[in-house]
């Protein structure tokens, strides 16, 4: 059905947009002082200004009075071509802007230093896996197990060793046009959040834009969008589509609406670092890449032992496993929280994209590891740059996780054999990897409940080898962690993997479930 579509009303972008005094509330503040905390900024007059846009491991930023930009490239802002008028917007550099706040030296080591701590810990890991191998033959354990134990935990090491090569995406003084797309469905006031930081953003003021779509929301999402936009009236555009019709819909809409070269996706309940979008274009240097991912944190941490397993899951996923995708070329989900892409690259593949169907149905979730899986399988390379920072809300409570992690294996399971059956021939050297990676991935709730289950009943063998592989893996992930934060997390890191790997048995649903289309946790 053709729905209207409505726009703000949108001056042309000669000048500096004023950054709100009300960018964050209070509750959604971190007093814990985790990652160097959040501090005042003394200012020329001996005030300050402090706003933190984290919760959990630290703060993202401050909002500060203004200070010199520092020269050189990249080092332009919205402040470099304000006019301001008396009657106009107030140039930025008269006003609080958003900088990122510089985290402590001992959170994450130098790469070198890295990259040491990792190979260490994947040879100490070696020489554990192969202790369990033999110790598994001792005690019994079936042939089938053990080799099951050794090829998940020597693609577990592959992930450690090409980590340790990973270099993010040098700076290249790149400065192309982009549009940062907002898809919005019923996030209420939470939007204002994200259309402020979108706005504050590090990039001159003649290359960005900021597209937010409202997806027919039925709540207030587009009052506070507009509101939101009408402070930022030469850099916003609001688009209303009447109806909802989905993500892919929306997201299709902010791209038509925009001819920039590079489009920035942020989901409407992400925040993005002041120099988050700077650094992920430096990646398009390479004309090969089609598409960069940036890591995203889990903003509010230290909400619950459910949030805190989420966050310390989240950094392993983008530090460890998308580090080693990266170094291949092969990144195979560039994450709708904040990813960039080639204009391009992309366009070819909208329509395809956009009325994607499998099994007969329309695709409505997935939309972010299908467009990268599109992405690859047009030739082009995906790469991953850790470098550039966003953060967002993961789910507090174990409903609304359960089903965001349906959706997501859901997903997995229609784009994961798509991607098996094209990268022998586009990215050939991951090949291997995303074999077992997809052969593991559909296995693990089969072998959970053997090993767990059927075994032990039956045949009245402890699954040992079993366990020692998960703790084996467990342990690697929460000394990984520990060797780049100092958030106290990182035991959370190790339980995390078994609480994970419980729910994988989510997988067998979710085989049943492919084909429906139902959200589960948008809006909501």
């Amino acid at each position: 059905m053709t729905s209207t579509i409505h726009r703000t009303r949108r001056a042309r972008r000669n000048g500096s947009v004023a950054l709100p005094p009300d960018l964050d509330s209070p509750t959604d503040r971190d007093d814990s002082g985790a990652r160097g905390g959040a501090s005042s900024v003394p200012t020329p007059d001996g005030d300050a200004d402090v706003i933190d846009l984290r919760d959990g491991a630290g703060a993202i930023a401050v909002l500060e009075h203004p200070v010199d930009h520092p020269a050189g490239p990249g080092a332009a802002s919205h402040a470099d071509d304000s006019s301001a008028t008396a009657d106009g917007p107030v140039a930025l550099a008269a006003e609080p802007v958003l900088r990122p706040m510089a985290p402590n030296a001992a959170v994450t080591p130098g790469r070198v230093s890295a990259a040491m701590h990792i190979v260490l810990l994947a040879a100490t890991c070696g020489v554990v896996a192969w202790h369990v191998a033999i110790r598994g033959g001792s005690l019994g354990a079936g042939r089938i197990t053990i080799v099951y134990s050794l090829v998940v935990t020597a693609y577990v090491l592959s992930r450690f060793l090409l980590a340790a090569a990973y270099r993010p995406p040098r700076h290249a003084g790149l400065e192309p046009t982009v549009a940062v797309i907002v898809p919005a469905y019923n996030e209420g006031e939470a939007v204002i959040r994200t259309v402020h930081a979108c706005a504050a953003l590090d990039y001159p003021a003649s290359k960005i834009e900021v597209v937010c779509v409202n997806d027919g929301s039925s709540d207030d999402t587009w009052e506070h969008m507009t509101a939101a936009a009408r402070e930022h009236p030469d850099l916003v555009t609001c688009i209303d589509l009447g109806e909802n019709q989905g993500k892919r819909a929306a997201m299709a809409a902010g791209i038509r609406a925009t001819d920039a070269e590079i489009l920035v996706f942020v989901d409407s309940d992400s925040v993005p670092a002041v120099d988050g979008v700077r650094r992920l274009v430096q990646g398009f240097a390479d004309p090969k890449v089609g598409a960069v991912a940036g890591i995203t944190h889990v903003r509010n941490a230290h909400r619950n032992a459910l949030t805190r397993m989420q966050a310390a899951r989240y950094f392993v996923s983008y530090e460890l496993l998308k580090s080693a995708e990266s170094v291949v070329g092969a990144v195979a989900c560039c994450s709708g929280c904040f990813s960039a892409y080639r204009r391009s690259a992309l366009e070819p593949l909208l329509e395809r994209w956009e009325h994607q169907r499998f099994l007969g149905a329309e695709c409505t979730y997935g939309d972010d590891r299908s467009l990268t899986n599109l992405v690859i399988k047009a030739g082009h390379t995906t790469r991953y740059d850790g470098t550039a920072e966003a953060w967002t809300d993961s789910p507090h409570t174990y409903r609304k996780f359960l089903r965001q992690q349906l959706r997501w294996k859901k997903s997995w399971i229609r784009e994961g054999p798509l991607l098996l059956g094209h990268i022998w021939r586009t990215r050939t050297l991951a090949f291997p990897f995303v074999l077992v990676a997809t052969i593991a991935g559909l296995l693990s709730p089969v072998v959970l409940l053997l090993n767990l289950g059927v075994v032990p009943a039956k045949l009245g063998i402890w699954p040992v080898v079993y366990l020692l592989g998960l703790y084996l893996v467990a342990v690697a992930y929460g000394v990984f962690y520990r060797s780049r934060r100092r958030d106290g997390l990182w035991l959370y890191a190790v339980m995390g993997t078994f609480f994970y790997i419980a729910i994988s048995v989510q997988m067998l649903w979710a085989v049943v479930r492919v084909r429906d289309g139902s959200w589960g946790t948008r809006g909501g």
